[in-house]
């Protein structure tokens, strides 16, 4: 039996880190037993195998597209929506993964759907799929991404002379592939070889069987780290066979990429996400140092609101790499079924030659073009709690919205000017009302779309205004200095807003500066973002 896992991954500078993850996973085993002439019989592993890879991809955050004993009718669809959904989610995660039969023709590599009919060398092209097929539609959507194919064929060498013209099988297994740029390519066993399918009555593959491992074990590996310990497995399971197998790779990586999600560390900077009871992941989170800074209007010209100046010691946390996204969101209802005090009630505030509440207002229609990528607007107060509570639910963690002094300590990120690179706004750092911050964008722009701060956060200045956990105060008198959400000398009608949006004068998007609405209100220019407790290093 001939066993192979070819994984091309395409690497892009530019893919977000939040990025979601798809996968689409068939595996093909109840073949037609005509074929058992040309050596492509029915197999035993592939649909534990896929059922298996499926799984464990799910706990590693990816959401997956399941197809078992596919017929060429069933792959073809399931490849067109997944790729459609490749590209709608551009700059994300995309792996395909087929187990069973497959060969080489001509120097052609080929995947075998169920109930193909091959009976002349002609018929090869219109009854299988050549291996390089899902790789174009995967590099043609996900451009921005990164793309993982993982093909576990399996066949017998089809004797040569089986079609008339007596040529293009003489040869086993795949034919070898070159690595492109910034990618990775790896084989069960070297090209042009056969490999072993396992032991009887085994669950998997060999080859699949320690590629799990692998996932379950060492996926905090750098991915050629995680090859190694396949490769490693591969070798003594064979050790003893007629011939050994030794798994081989072509690579040309430009970056490092982990399986896993990281899940939470405590080192300042660190980047994580958590994972969901659901599938998926959590927004990216970033590890906040513990320190102690002066809250409010340290430039003088500020608003009465902002004072008295006064120091805060901050303890560790999280907080969201970004503002929660539409996508993010999205993922949120999708799982709940939630309606939004908008869709409940009377509608957004929106901009419409004018601002005017329009009833048909929502996130999903806040009467601009938006992508996943956006930041949610049209939420409350009220729907940024549901959606942190839910977030709690489903990873067991402590997630809210910030505190009024949490949010201004990392929106400063240890600067004590207007903005954290300085007192004027400059050109192109943020999106603010029209041509005030010399940026592009009339509404929203995707996040992530201008430089971070320091502590790793992007659009902490404009964008959207930010809801705040803390009820409003008049001023700074007698607030507490250890970062936690004020409770005393509150007026629990409204709720603060932080960071200004791309409808604000630059000044409304000072650090020091606050808002205030009613926590049911909703707007096309309001958004949120979430913190989440973690340790403090020692």
């Amino acid at each position: 039996m001939l066993r192979y896992l070819i994984i091309l991954i395409s690497f892009s500078l530019l893919m977000p880190a939040q990025a979601s993850r798809l996968a689409l996973v068939i595996g093909n085993g109840n073949y037609n037993p005509s074929f058992n002439q040309l050596g492509l019989g029915a197999l035993a592993n592939p649909g534990n195998d896929a059922t298996d890879v499926a799984k464990v991809l799910q706990k590693l955050g990816f959401e997956v597209i399941l197809r078992t004993d596919a017929t060429r009718k069933t792959m073809r669809r399931a490849m067109h929506n997944f790729s459609q959904r490749l590209e709608q989610q551009s700059g994300g995660v995309g792996l395909f993964y087929f187990s069973g039969h497959g060969f080489q023709y001509n120097n052609i590599n080929y995947l075998l759907p169920l109930r193909a009919d091959i009976q002349h060398s002609v018929d090869i092209d219109s009854e299988s799929f050549r291996a390089n097929e899902m790789l174009l539609r995967m590099e043609g959507a996900n451009q921005h991404g990164v793309n993982l194919v993982i093909m576990d064929a399996c066949r017998s060498s089809i004797p040569a002379n089986f079609f008339r013209e007596g040529k293009g099988f003489s040869k086993g297994g795949f034919t070898s592939m070159q690595a492109p740029i910034g990618s990775l390519i790896a084989y069960s066993t070297a090209p042009n070889t056969t490999s072993w399918g396992g032991l009887p009555n085994e669950r998997n593959s060999v080859y699949t069987k320690h590629l799990l491992q692998a996932l379950q074990q060492k996926a905090h590996l750098d991915i050629a780290g995680l090859f190694r310990q396949v490769r490693k497995g591969v070798i003594q399971e064979t050790r003893n066979t007629e011939e050994i197998q030794v798994p081989w790779e072509s690579t040309s990586l430009t970056d490092s990429f982990y399986f896993a999600v990281q899940d939470g560390g405590n080192e300042p900077g660190t980047v994580f996400q958590d994972r969901l009871k659901k599938g998926g992941v959590g927004p990216e989170m970033v590890v906040i140092p513990a320190g102690r800074f002066r809250m409010g209007d340290i430039q003088g010209g500020g608003n009465s609101d902002e004072k008295p100046v006064h120091w805060v010691n901050i303890q560790q946390f999280a907080m969201g790499k970004f503002e929660v996204t539409v996508g993010e969101f999205r993922q949120f209802v999708n799982a709940t079924y939630y309606k939004t005090e908008a869709e409940k009630g009377d509608g957004c505030y929106v901009y419409d030659d004018g601002w005017k509440k329009k009833k048909d207002a929502n996130w999903r229609n806040p009467y601009f073009s938006q992508n996943d990528k956006h930041p949610v607007v049209c939420v409350s107060w009220n729907d940024a709690t549901a959606y942190a509570e839910w977030l709690n639910q489903q990873t067991g963690k402590q997630y809210r919205l910030p505190s009024e002094a949490e949010w201004e300590y990392a929106a400063r990120a240890g600067t004590e000017t207007k903005y954290w690179w300085g007192n004027k706004i400059g050109h192109n750092r943020a999106n603010c009302f029209e041509n005030q911050c010399g940026d592009n964008f009339k509404y929203t722009a995707p996040v992530g779309s201008f430089d971070p701060n320091s502590f790793g956060l992007y659009d902490t200045v404009g964008n959207v205004w930010e809801w705040i956990a803390d009820s409003w105060s008049e001023d700074y008198t007698n607030a507490p200095n250890d970062g936690k959400i004020r409770t005393v000398g509150v007026n629990e009608s409204y709720r603060v807003l932080r960071g200004g949006s791309w409808d604000s004068n630059s000044d409304l998007t000072r650090a020091a500066l606050r808002n205030r609405d009613y926590p049911d209100s909703r707007n096309s220019d309001v958004g949120f973002r979430v913190v989440r407790r973690v340790a403090r290093t020692h």
